[in-house]
């Protein structure tokens, strides 16, 4: 039975309240700041930090106006209308937080760079101040995801489900698959990963900013942990986890209705690679096309992760999840 999304407060006042206030302060301060710009104003600055276009107040401050009002009904959306798993809830938080105090710093950066500047032309570098807005939205962002909140434990019911594949394990016995998998290949995604922060390093010597890599960091490390997992299935359950250990996906073996094999076709189902959520609220741990674990979880939740062996590992779940009607496993929580 489907239960009611959980933490709604939370879901409120991460993805709609916090994200409005921090578009709202950094508005009322831009807009008290306009008399105080150079006419016409700096509108774009080149790689060194120097000013090389300029425009009305309206250029400079429309495409921020339009850019963080969609980020903001979108994200405020999304929010409230999903989240039935922690992880969804954690990611889309996350991001409502961390999008609008990044877009906020920029709007704010653009302006506050030429505030009192006789011209155009005697603006300052914005680069240093985007810097620490990019890191400000990494760090309030994995606030936001942290308080997010976890899953109640919601144990499965009746018996279980007839026909579900299992594994041969005499009771008593215990035994744990693990398999590793990534998207890309893994020294292909480490070469890539080398090769961004080599770029990003030589445009910092070059250009004379750490922009080019605080921007890179980020996007390197999302790589990895999008693409790169470990998954394992044993006594507690099955547990899925990026490379640096987060993402983590968690499903209690009590909370298993029934574990399957199936064939994922990434962009048809969730519309792209990666950590994904489906327009029904299906979490994908997907990396590639091709077999799958499918599990079905209860309060009508469901998680595919895509993994070779897919077989082996859903048999085992299957077996611990008829254990653990019997005997509940201590880790009655999911993340």
């Amino acid at each position: 039975m489907t239960q009611p999304l959980p933490h709604r407060r939370r879901a409120w006042v991460l993805g709609v309240l916090v994200p409005a206030l921090i578009t709202a302060a950094s508005w009322l301060a831009v807009v008290r700041l306009l008399p105080r710009l150079p006419d016409p104003v700096a509108v774009h600055w080149g790689p060194s930090g120097v000013v090389d276009r300029t425009g009305t107040v309206a250029e400079l401050v429309a495409p921020m106006a339009v850019i963080s009002g969609l980020s903001l009904l979108v994200m405020a959306a999304f929010s409230v209308l999903t989240g039935r798993q922690a992880i969804t809830r954690r990611l889309t938080l996350g991001l409502a937080v961390g999008l609008a105090t990044l877009f906020a710093g920029m709007t704010l950066v653009s302006v506050t760079s030429q505030v009192d500047a006789a011209t155009a032309a005697d603006a300052a570098s914005p680069d240093g101040w985007l810097a620490v807005s990019i890191l400000a939205a990494v760090a309030l962002g994995a606030v936001a995801g942290a308080l997010a909140g976890s899953d109640p434990a919601l144990p499965a019911t009746g018996t279980a489900a007839d026909g579900a594949p299992t594994a041969d394990l005499p009771e008593g016995h215990r035994a744990v698959w693990v398999r590793g998998v990534a998207g890309l290949g893994t020294t292909v995604t480490w070469v890539v990963v080398a090769a961004g922060t080599a770029a990003s390093a030589a445009l910092w010597l070059l250009a004379d900013t750490a922009l080019p890599l605080v921007v890179t960091l980020p996007l390197l490390a999302l790589l990895l942990t999008m693409t790169t997992w470990q998954v394992q299935v044993d006594a507690r359950g099955l547990t899925a986890r990026g490379t640096f250990g987060w993402p983590r996906v968690h499903v209690p073996a009590g909370e298993v209705e029934r574990a399957d094999v199936t064939t994922v076709r990434p962009f048809a189902e969730f519309g792209g690679w990666g950590l994904r959520t489906s327009v029904g609220g299906k979490v994908g741990v997907v990396i590639r096309t091709g077999e799958a674990i499918a599990v079905e979880r209860s309060g009508g939740r469901h998680l595919v992760i895509t993994v070779d062996d897919a077989a082996s590992g859903a048999a085992l779940l299957n077996t611990y999840a008829a254990r653990a009607r019997t005997a509940p496993a201590r880790d009655a929580t999911s993340d």
